[in-house]
């Protein structure tokens, strides 16, 4: 712990710094089964990272640590959904992360209409296509669209950046339909409705932790 409090801040818009920064960061969890571990275990003793666990559209995410001083959050991210993964989308923020395993098909798209704001289908145009498989990194700014196609049993940890815009965004045209929308946490009672993203239950925790363990990425 004494070295993730060692972290230089990430509130930098040069994604070099980014960049560099990040993948020793990176690195060095991917490598420290312990540490990672610890990090996991320790998420419903921290209310903070408990609330920002969550069930997304996309997958569902563990947060790993959170240095709001320094800029930066550190994710696991797993179980991601077919349905949603082709979906061109930008960020809130920029972000890089690392590939534990599984691996995918990650595309690029290049705007040509603007590099901020909503956009279409219609909007976008092929950049760069790579296969990420374990131990595969890369960083990408807010301003970048992309999509994947992720095999399963594909984990991955991201560290992200402070908020560089309001919102985010994603081609409407091919957003799924309301019903692939992460289910209520109490489904029929008084929880919250379905949403693109909401936090994850205590018993979704444990799911999640017994999953890392099984595909021996923890302990």
């Amino acid at each position: 712990m004494s070295w993730l409090a060692g972290i230089p801040s990430l509130d930098t818009l040069d994604l070099r710094d980014m960049q560099c920064i990040s993948r020793d960061l990176l690195d060095h969890l991917a490598q420290d089964r312990k540490l990672l571990t610890r990090l996991v275990d320790g998420i419903p003793d921290d209310a903070d990272r408990l609330a920002n666990s969550r069930i997304t559209l996309l997958w569902n995410r563990l947060c790993l640590y959170r240095a709001p001083d320094r800029g930066f959050e550190i994710r696991m991210n797993m179980n991601p959904r077919p349905e949603t993964q082709r979906v061109p989308h930008d960020h809130c923020y920029a972000f890089a992360t690392r590939v534990l395993t599984g691996g995918y098909v990650h595309v690029v798209r290049r705007r040509t209409d603007a590099w901020e704001g909503p956009f279409s289908g219609d909007d976008l145009e092929l950049g760069v296509v790579t296969v990420e498989r374990p131990g595969s990194a890369y960083t990408l700014g807010p301003a970048m669209v992309h999509q994947a196609v992720m095999e399963p049993d594909t984990v991955t940890l991201l560290v992200r950046g402070p908020r560089r815009k309001s919102l985010s965004h994603a081609a409407p045209e091919l957003m799924p339909s309301h019903e692939s929308r992460p289910a209520p946490a109490k489904p029929g009672g008084p929880g919250e409705p379905a949403a693109e993203s909401r936090p994850a239950t205590p018993e979704e925790y444990r799911l999640m932790r017994s999953y890392l363990h099984l595909l021996n990425l923890t302990d």
